[in-house]
């Protein structure tokens, strides 16, 4: 982990696109701005660790069903009615 020093005012660069700076100190918290492109995502540690862990269960999470829409996918058989462009009514 490379740490450094810096007083309030002074910026970081990490690549091209990302500035750290370093806008001031308040007892034991710092506040930081980062200035990055939008298609960078930034995260605080415990959003981002929370986000890990919700990404692990939904991925461990397989859909009972998922072996109907498999055979069902493979016998191209439709498993809901096409779409007609006509409502209920006019089918009568």
């Amino acid at each position: 982990m490379l740490v450094l020093t810096r007083k309030p005012g002074q910026s970081v660069y990490i690549g091209d696109d990302v500035k750290i700076t370093l806008h001031g100190i308040r007892g034991n918290q710092v506040r930081i701005g980062i200035d990055a492109p939008s298609s960078v995502k930034i995260y605080r540690e415990e959003i981002y660790l929370q986000i890990l862990e919700e990404n692990k269960v939904a991925a461990a999470d397989t859909p009972s069903d998922l072996g109907d829409v498999a055979k069902a996918w493979a016998d191209k058989k439709p498993t809901i009615a096409p779409f007609t462009g006509k409502s209920e009514k006019e089918d009568e």
